[in-house]
Order: structure tokens, then C-alpha cells, then sequence
């Protein structure tokens, strides 16, 4: 945890260096919401700030067991430590925070949720802005296409803007997810074993 935090610190000291260098008249204005992204297009700090040119985000993986309120203690012991830490209640489960749960059949709630989320994002975007995603599957032979399809139902249109040759055969990028366990990556089919960045405009009318 010691290593993590001195690692987001440093980030967060070189971009505070890197707007300082950009010689602006007054610094950027950071807004934080403490709320979902479905339906965030009606409230007036986000109309205003609205359209950005730039849109990054991980969305919970569907199908993947993460462990987004809890952390993990040697490994292995679950504990609530970020309420602790926060002085607040834990009251929902896994699947509130996971955009469903990972049994259900079909991932029917996450695909709804999913498309409740993008919805407002497409709404909040213009055509000049650009989505970017890193999300990995784990089941991506059928679960990549319906994603697809949800980005599509939502008025988003997949782009692939590198110029240079991608190894892939699907012509985007993946990469393997870091701090998996090295058994993970003996398995290069494991379920979310590895991350796809995904890149969405919003479609011409």
C-alpha cells in the first residue's frame, strides 16, 4: 500500500507540474461528484462544463470478480478498510459497485446498467469528443461484441486512430493487466487476464 500511494503521488505531482507548464491565465478547476455517471448529463455543474474533448474511463469488468470495496490484507483477507478509513457504513453489496452481478445469466443487469451509464456519457459528449475505455472480459469471445453492440445502442461509434501496425488480429490494442498473479498470466485465455483500450466517438447525426 506504502508503494501504491508514493506511485500515485508522484502522478499526481508530475501532472500538477505539467499543467503549471502550460503558462494558463487561471489553473484548471477540478469538480469531484460523489454519484452515479447515469443521468450526471442533468446536473448543472456537469451541463456547464460540458462538451469535453476527452472522456477516460474502466468500467467493472463484466463477469469479473473485483473487489472494488473491499481491499485485500496479505493477499488474501478481505477487509472493509476504505469504510473504516472513511468513517462510513457498508451497506451494498458487490454487485452495486460492479454495475451487476457476475452470475446473473447473461449479464443481463450489467448490459443494462452499462447502457443506462453510456447513454449519459453520449449525452454529454459532443462529436468531437473522444471516449476512451480499457475493460477486459471474461468471456470476450461473445461478451466484446455485446459490448459493442450496447456502445452502438447508445449512439457510439468505435474509431481506431493509431496509424501504426497492431499485432493483434482485431487491430486493437490489449495488454496484459499488471499485478495479477503470476499463475494468471501463465493462462493467457484467464479470465481477465488481459485489457482491451476502446475508443468511441459519438456518431454523426
Amino acid at each position: 500500500m506504502h508503494k501504491q500511494a508514493g506511485i500515485m503521488l508522484g502522478a499526481a505531482l508530475e501532472f500538477r507540474d505539467q499543467i503549471n507548464s502550460l503558462d494558463l491565465q487561471s489553473p484548471p478547476k477540478a469538480i469531484s461528484l460523489n454519484r452515479t455517471t447515469a443521468g450526471a448529463e442533468n446536473e448543472k455543474a456537469v451541463a456547464q462544463a460540458c462538451p469535453p474533448k476527452l472522456i477516460v474511463t474502466s468500467p467493472p469488468y463484466p463477469g469479473i470478480h473485483v473487489l472494488y470495496h473491499r481491499w485485500q490484507v496479505d493477499g488474501r483477507k478481505e477487509a472493509p478498510a476504505p469504510f473504516w478509513i472513511a468513517g462510513k457504513l457498508d451497506g451494498a453489496g458487490s454487485s452495486h459497485y460492479t454495475l451487476g452481478d457476475r452470475k446473473n445469466p447473461g449479464l443481463q443487469s450489467y448490459f443494462d446498467n452499462l447502457k443506462a451509464t453510456f447513454s449519459s456519457v453520449a449525452a454529454m459528449a459532443d462529436e468531437d469528443t473522444t471516449i476512451v475505455q480499457m475493460v477486459a472480459f471474461s468471456k470476450p469471445e461473445w461478451q466484446l461484441p455485446k459490448y459493442l453492440e450496447v456502445m452502438e445502442e447508445c449512439g457510439l461509434e468505435e474509431h481506431r486512430p493509431w496509424d501504426m501496425p497492431i499485432e493483434e488480429e482485431d487491430g486493437r490494442l490489449w495488454r496484459n493487466v499488471p499485478n495479477r498473479r503470476w499463475h494468471a498470466h501463465q493462462k493467457s485465455r484467464a479470465p481477465g487476464a488481459r485489457e482491451v483500450v476502446l475508443i468511441h466517438r459519438k456518431g454523426r447525426a
